[in-house]
């Protein structure tokens, strides 16, 4: 049974090649910002209010004027299905397990229809990278819709890939380049190559990009064959009007960090932001989220909703982002690394914990959030 981060990371590392747990685990840079991530929210210190009772109190929260069961919500990641086998399937029944919802990354290995199928009970967002054709974007954003995503959370903090040099080293990226180094690394790991390329392959191709239009979708070891795929390196904020004008439901903008653009996203008509730093892996110079969280609330926090993510282990981290003002907050590595570890029950087991984790945390800070 996993009880923490650190056992569920442990795990993760134990259970896939390292190359693919670098992929998750490592920040960009010399990773500044990542160090600085985890100090800057041991040290948000909440000073505790006696004498507040929480029994029985619900942890709901009002996103977008409706009631969600928790204010937690599966980040898109994209990597779930390369750790196990239909592995986004498998976070969404356990997150659905607890109240928790789903965003879907553009570049999952399976596709929103399918996912939806799988998991009815779900209530799934839908995550979009801007790609270099817009009627494709469209698409997508078409697609997500009508297979019942309510929510847009458009990424808008990632022009380009960011290099890093443990990625290039292993070959670990799509396509995956075959390296001495990465082909022994997955010789370690017989049991993650039957789980997921060889049940991949059983039925009948390797992983690839599901959400990309048909007949452009890259595999594990196939190129992107069109540069009108590639991200939007120009991307703007007359692009985010578009997408705003095109996506009839609620729309959120993941990855501001400037007072700035959070008032420009209020004033294009978004409906949230997520205070994000990528999890520390796009720039080494940017802030933690939690440094900035207040000041963007006191901002834009009555005009629309704020949600952050970055570096939440826990649920006391997780209580911390929301004493600062953020409604609900995103969780990328840790499902990860415990789907990666045990399976779908990896992932119910810690966030049954998690979501206990929170409620004493809430109990013994007294806080209202």
């Amino acid at each position: 049974m996993l009880l923490t981060y650190e056992e569920a990371r442990r795990g993760a590392r134990r259970a896939i090649p390292r190359a693919l747990f670098d992929y998750i685990d490592r920040g960009v840079g010399e990773e500044s910002s990542l160090l600085a991530l985890r100090q800057s929210l041991d040290d948000y210190l909440i000073v505790p209010r006696i004498l507040r009772s929480h029994e029985g109190c619900s942890i709901a929260t009002r996103l977008f004027g409706e009631d969600y069961a928790t204010p937690f919500i599966i980040a898109p990641t994209a990597m779930a299905g390369l750790i196990r086998h239909d592995g986004e399937i498998a976070m969404a029944r356990a997150a659905s397990r607890h109240g928790i919802r789903v965003c879907l990354s553009t570049q999952s290995v399976i596709s929103i229809e399918r996912l939806a199928r799988s998991v009815p009970e779900a209530r799934l967002w839908m995550q979009l990278y801007l790609w270099n054709d817009p009627e494709a974007s469209g698409q997508l954003m078409d697609r997500a819709a009508a297979a019942g995503a309510d929510v847009l959370v458009m990424t808008v903090d990632t022009p380009r890939g960011a290099r890093k040099a443990w990625n290039v080293r292993s070959g670990f990226d799509m396509p995956f380049r075959f390296t001495a180094r990465g082909m022994a690394d997955i010789a370690l790991h017989p049991r993650w190559l039957v789980r997921v390329v060889l049940r991949s392959m059983a039925r009948g191709a390797l992983p690839r990009l599901e959400n990309f239009p048909e007949g452009s979708r890259p595999g594990l070891i196939g190129p992107i064959t069109s540069s009108q795929l590639y991200l939007r390196r120009d991307l703007n904020w007359d692009d985010v009007a578009r997408v705003r004008d095109r996506w009839k439901g609620k729309l959120v903008l993941k990855g501001i960090l400037a007072v700035e653009d959070a008032d420009r996203a209020v004033e294009i008509g978004a409906d949230g932001i997520v205070v994000s730093s990528h999890g520390a892996r796009n720039f080494d110079a940017a802030p933690a989220p939690i440094a900035v969280l207040p000041g963007i609330v006191r901002e834009v926090g009555g005009r629309l909703d704020v949600l952050a993510d970055s570096g939440i282990r826990n649920g006391l981290d997780a209580l911390r982002y929301r004493h600062a003002g953020a409604r609900a907050v995103m969780l990328g590595r840790l499902p990860l690394f415990a789907l990666a570890a045990g399976g779908e029950a990896g992932v119910d087991g810690l966030l049954d914990l998690f979501v206990r984790d929170y409620r004493e945390a809430l109990d013994f800070s007294g806080a209202e959030v």
